[in-house]
């Protein structure tokens, strides 16, 4: 008969699951399920070590430094952008919704997108994003020059938006609990109108229209204003 085993008996390394075999792939998802529970700042080689129940040298085999695995986490949040397909009479509406889905992959893994500002990628996660966004902009009869830059835009326009939301995340609250954006909208809308007006017209006037919309709604807002810009060029 076996011996039942005490339940408050450490666990030997015998009696444990299997440990997945390390490679870049096992590493970079680690990784990227600590940057989503608790942001970029948290990821370290030893904390990534820690979760994969070993030690920070073992990754160096695999990942060259911190740096290099930020990057193979930004390709593996870029990958999931699903591919929006070239429609010439829709290809306004198209690059709406591929840049869409490039906001909500960077969101899922927060501050991930600092890491795409500064550089030029050659990750096949952004080069397939920039090729299909291309593809789009020729559907809609823009001439190479112009649909560089305009991709160029996008992205940054789309990197850019994403770190403010990874910023507004780890702001600490300030109050007992955290106000919504209805609640911070009518503060700010209350500031502005009470500035002088003497020496904010603009601003006082205009209060309530600077704060109404939600996030979705000004983030559509500057890419349509970014495409039809570009699209002057067509």
């Amino acid at each position: 008969m076996a011996q039942l085993r005490d339940p408050d008996e450490p666990v030997s390394r015998r009696d444990r699951p299997a440990k997945p075999p390390l490679s870049r792939a096992v590493i970079t998802a680690a990784a990227s399920e600590l940057v989503r529970r608790d942001g970029l700042d948290a990821v370290t080689l030893r904390k990534v070590a820690d979760r994969l129940d070993t030690g920070p040298a073992s990754l160096y085999v695999y990942v060259a430094n911190r740096e290099d695995l930020l990057d193979r986490m930004l390709d593996q949040a870029l990958s999931e952008v699903p591919e929006v397909g070239a429609d010439p009479a829709g290809w306004q509406a198209a690059l709406v919704a591929l840049f869409s889905g490039m906001l909500a992959a960077l969101d899922r893994y927060p501050g991930i997108a600092q890491v795409g500002l500064g550089s030029v990628s050659r990750a096949p996660g952004e080069l397939a994003i920039a090729e299909n966004a291309l593809a789009l902009l020729h559907a809609g009869g823009m001439p190479d020059q112009a649909a560089a830059w305009a991709c160029d835009a996008l992205l940054l326009y789309t990197f850019a938006h994403a770190v403010e939301h990874a910023i507004e995340r780890k702001r600490p609250p300030t109050a007992p609990q955290h106000k919504s954006p209805d609640t911070d909208y009518r503060a700010l809308r209350d500031y502005y109108q009470s500035l002088p007006s003497d020496r904010f017209p603009h601003l006082t006037r205009m209060a309530a229209s600077l704060t109404t919309g939600d996030d979705t709604d000004r983030f559509e807002f500057g890419l349509d204003a970014l495409i039809r810009g570009a699209a002057q060029f067509s």
